[in-house]
């Protein structure tokens, strides 16, 4: 039940409205997949790099 608990908090939720946070949030996701598709240490460096510039 948790599981979908979290899911409906943060659709729902207050913070969800928030445009500065829902803006990281997809960042940080997109980072997330981009790191997972990283074929090397030094190509997950240089995400790191592009990503932590942004925010």
């Amino acid at each position: 039940m948790k599981p979908f608990a979290k899911v409906f908090a943060a659709m729902f939720g207050s913070e969800s409205f928030d445009k500065d946070s829902s803006r990281n949030r997809q960042i940080h996701r997109e980072w997330d997949r981009q790191r997972s598709n990283a074929m090397s240490p030094s190509e997950r460096e240089e995400i790191d790099a592009i990503f932590s510039r942004n925010l």
